[in-house]
This record gives C-alpha cells, sequence and structure tokens, in this order.
C-alpha cells in the first residue's frame, strides 16, 4: 500500500514562523512521516491582502530559501495564494493572477501551488461559477513542476459557522464550483467542521460523493489562531481520524502558532496513518514530548499540569498555575519551554485584532 501524502499547511492568522523555526519544522516533518510543507501563512500579505502588489526583491529572496530549504529536507514545497476581491475583479485582475501564479511557481520552483479561496466575504451568488472559471484558467498555465494543484473553495465544511460570518452559501455553490472541473484539481476540506474532533471514513464517503473526487484535509487541529481557541495549547495527541488510509487525497496539518510544541500532537497522525496501537502512539508521543521539555518533562506531566494548557486554559488558570509555568521555563533553555512561557504572558504571536475582537472576522461573528 502506498504511504499517505501527509504534511504541514502554514495556513493560520498570527505571525509567521521565522526561518529557523520553519527549518526546525522542515526536519522534524522528514523525520516522522511527513512529505511535503506548504506555506501559507494569513499574514503574510505578498501572497493574500496585497496580492496584486509587485512582488519585492526581499520577498522573493525570502520565499526562494523558504523553498529551497525545504527540498534541502526532501520535502515538497507548497505555496499558497488567497486572491482576495478576485471574484467581483476577475476580468480586470485576470492577467495579473497569471502573472503573480507564474512568479510564485517560478521563484519557489514549487512541487504544491494552492489557490485559496477561504475566509472571503461572500460577493455574489454566482461565486462557485466565478472560482470554477478563475480555477480552470490557474490550472491551465501551472508549469510542470507542479504536481499538486489544490483549491481551498468558499464553503470548505458544512459547518455552519462559515454561512454566519461569510454570508450564506448559495444553493448552487458546489454544482457551479465543480461543474467539468479537471479532475486534476484538489480540493481542502477540514471535515465536519472547522475545527473537526474527528474525521471518520463515513464523513470522507460523504465528501467524496460531494466533491466528486476524493478530499485533501487540511486539519485545522492543532491551531490555536482563534479568538478563543487562542487561550489554550493544543498538545493532545489526535484523535480518530482513523482508515483513511486510500480515501483522500493527503492530509495537511495546521498547526498552532507555536512551532515546536506543535510537533508535539503532530508526531501522532502519521502513526495513525500507518495503523500503529495506541501503544505504540503513546509511547512516541511521550518520546517526543521528553525530548521537547528536557529534565522539566516529569514536572511538566505532574498534577495535569498538560490538562491546564489543553482543557482548562488560559483565563481560567490560577496566577500559582501561571506562575509555575514560568517556574519551569527559567530550569533550562529548552525553546518548548520559552514557547510555554510565552503563551503564559500573553503571545505577540497571535493577531492581536482576533484576541482583541476587532478583526474584520470576528467583528462578523
Amino acid at each position: 500500500m502506498d504511504s499517505a501524502y501527509l504534511g504541514i499547511i502554514e495556513g493560520f492568522y498570527g505571525r509567521p514562523y521565522s526561518k529557523d523555526e520553519r527549518n526546525y519544522f522542515y526536519s522534524f516533518a522528514k523525520k516522522n512521516g511527513y512529505s511535503f510543507y506548504i506555506y501559507a501563512p494569513k499574514a503574510d500579505l505578498q501572497l493574500r491582502d496585497e496580492w496584486t502588489k509587485p512582488i519585492s526583491a526581499e520577498y522573493e529572496k525570502e520565499l526562494c530559501s523558504y523553498a529551497a530549504d525545504a527540498h534541502k529536507a526532501k520535502l515538497d514545497f507548497g505555496v499558497a495564494l488567497s486572491p482576495l476581491n478576485l471574484t467581483s475583479n476577475f476580468e480586470e485582475q485576470k492577467d495579473l493572477l497569471l502573472e503573480r501564479v507564474r512568479s510564485l511557481c517560478q521563484i519557489s520552483s514549487c512541487e504544491i501551488f494552492c489557490l485559496l479561496f477561504d475566509d472571503m466575504f461572500k460577493d455574489s451568488e454566482h461565486v462557485g461559477a466565478q472560482q470554477n472559471e478563475i480555477i480552470k484558467i490557474v490550472e491551465q498555465n501551472l508549469p510542470e513542476h507542479v504536481k499538486h494543484f489544490i483549491i481551498c473553495p468558499s464553503y470548505y465544511t458544512d459547518d455552519p459557522v462559515l454561512d454566519r460570518i461569510f454570508g450564506e452559501r448559495p444553493k448552487s455553490y458546489f454544482d457551479e464550483l465543480l461543474k467539468d472541473l479537471p479532475q486534476r484539481v484538489e480540493i481542502f476540506w477540514t471535515g465536519p467542521k472547522v475545527l473537526s474532533d474527528d474525521i471518520t471514513v463515513e464523513h470522507i464517503e460523504y465528501v467524496t460523493k460531494l466533491l466528486g473526487r476524493k478530499p485533501f484535509i487540511w486539519d485545522n487541529y492543532p491551531v490555536n489562531d482563534g479568538k478563543n481557541i487562542c487561550k489554550f495549547l493544543n498538545l493532545s495527541k489526535f484523535n480518530g481520524r482513523t482508515n483513511l488510509q486510500g480515501l483522500v487525497t493527503g492530509h495537511a496539518v495546521n498547526p498552532m502558532v507555536q512551532p515546536l510544541l506543535s510537533t508535539l500532537p503532530a508526531i501522532t497522525l502519521p502513526l495513525i496513518y500507518q495503523g500503529k496501537s495506541s501503544e505504540e502512539i503513546n509511547q512516541a508521543y511521550l518520546a517526543h514530548a521528553k525530548e521537547l521539555f528536557g529534565s522539566i518533562f516529569a514536572m511538566i506531566l505532574k498534577y495535569d499540569n498538560f490538562n491546564l494548557l489543553t482543557r482548562l486554559g488560559l483565563d481560567k488558570m490560577t496566577e500559582r498555575d501561571k506562575t509555575r509555568f514560568i517556574e519551569f521555563s527559567v530550569v533550562n533553555d529548552q525553546p518548548a519551554l520559552q514557547e510555554i512561557a510565552d503563551f503564559i504572558k500573553g503571545s505577540q504571536r497571535f493577531d492581536q485584532a482576533i484576541i482583541n475582537g476587532t478583526h474584520v472576522i470576528t467583528q462578523n461573528q
């Protein structure tokens, strides 16, 4: 049986990873059963808010280096474009779009190119048809080195939260989006919810019928970039997601804004796909926790400290609990402990507009 195509998608709101942090993730990913890394941070203006502006020489150099580092780690590299407001101005911006796609692919030599329509407000009842036209034109103009062309629809789950925030999905959305769409086009799907507790075989079978192809899972675990979920560190093992081998075209993990801590849950997903036992998964999980936390490993586990981070959350912790985590972080210079301390102190890694409820998305919730 072919191995599952698993990877990381840096697709959260908040401060993108540094080059060193991303390289750490590259190394971790390759050693632990992942095959690709997609660069898609929402805060990268050149890929989203300012995608129509010329690419600077500095940005070109940075993106080239990100891709080169991934390729050096023997990972497929992906880049994702989120062309805001394109569907309402496509005829005027068609040439600009194709030039931007060409440039991003050339700069990065990417094996994966993503076109994302997520988290955009509905501007028409026929937005699906407009996106269909855009997708087809981009697909026809991709260079040969792009092995995977993945799109994210505006409605990437049945979760009604998307309708509430971005506008009720048109009844004809998927019919129009999928009409005569080349089978080469892969489609992101987050599961039954935006933040799915589990993704079952039954759900994947339903989605396959809906999309007319196997989905490419965009897994929003352990991501913690939202107004409420930013109060937690999602350090627990992946739940469920069993027997999906062969039923999806790929599975991308969207990590937390804390890169090192994200590797703790991430170490378990490939083992689930490999059919490892719960005991084997738990052993790998604990071994990686020990590597991350060093001499403080036992203290982190003691007195249910993980539960404070994963279930109770920052707002409900006592000052004594918070002080204890800070004390842990100064015992040694383990970077993962520094990420916990930064979280406890009120991390600036998060999108502060989301935390404050002033981001355009949170304003419409």
